[in-house]
């Protein structure tokens, strides 16, 4: 039995109305509606149920309408949201990963290469050219990372518009958040534990070679990093945001 357009319109309705718990930017709890694109597969997924129960139960659209609403509470939309959340989270981590073979395996491991090598020359002119090369380069990753994810958030608010909340929408500047803080943390951390800092009195002991090697190694990674964040992950997420507006438009 097929389910009429008014039918139709009443499942949308109490789907959009359904709000699931979730926690903001700051910690509170709060509730919102569900995102819009899985709003749209909900009312296709309860309609079929619908219509299978209305056919084999024999039961009035009403009936199996009530049935799959008890079918999906407000915890079982929530799980569902949750999962496509990590589904989507993946797959933008797979593309990452990709793009890092792709680095890898072509003539671009060259160019980076050379790159890493321009780093070692310059670290190599003084020590007081090597601190100031650390913490130039470190800066830069720190500046480039708060100015992918502000350049995200505008482009992502400029595709949308005031248009529906896709989960494309609230995951998009989260997972740019995400690798680029990685950048930093992981910037410092190798920094910290291979290089060895210089100071008035290791001055004659200190093996400046070896440092300039390892700090252009660690610096060469990080750009191969933020290169594969800006031109895989999220040109990716630009370009998938605007197949969700065009799609669901």
């Amino acid at each position: 039995m097929k389910i009429e357009k008014e039918q139709l319109q009443q499942i949308s309705e109490w789907i959009a109305n359904q709000k699931i718990n979730f926690f903001d930017t700051w910690g509170r709890m709060n509730k919102k509606p569900l995102y819009y694109d899985i709003q749209c597969e909900m009312v296709d997924h309860i309609a079929s149920d619908i219509e299978s129960l209305m056919m084999k139960e024999e039961l009035s659209f009403e009936q199996a309408f009530s049935v799959v609403q008890r079918k999906w509470s407000v915890n079982e939309l929530k799980k569902l949201e949750v999962a496509k959340n990590k589904a989507m989270r993946s797959k933008y981590n797979g593309k990452y990963f990709e793009g890092l073979k792709t680095i890898l395996l072509s003539p671009k491991i060259f160019l980076f290469a050379l790159i890493g090598f321009v780093i070692y020359k310059l670290l190599m002119i003084d020590e007081y050219w090597f601190s100031e090369v650390k913490f130039t380069i470190s800066l830069s990753i720190l500046f480039f990372g708060l100015f992918l994810i502000l350049v995200n958030m505008y482009q992502t608010h400029k595709i949308n518009g005031k248009r529906h909340q896709f989960l494309l929408n609230g995951l998009s500047y989260r997972i740019i958040a995400v690798q680029t803080g990685f950048t930093g943390i992981a910037t410092n951390m190798l920094m910290n534990y291979f290089i060895e800092p210089m100071n008035f009195f290791n001055t004659d002991a200190y093996n400046f070679h070896s440092n300039s090697i390892k700090l252009s190694i660690i610096l060469t990674l990080m750009l191969i990093h933020i290169s594969i964040v800006y031109f895989v992950v999220h040109k990716s997420l630009k370009k998938d945001l605007k197949q969700y507006v065009q799609f669901y438009s």
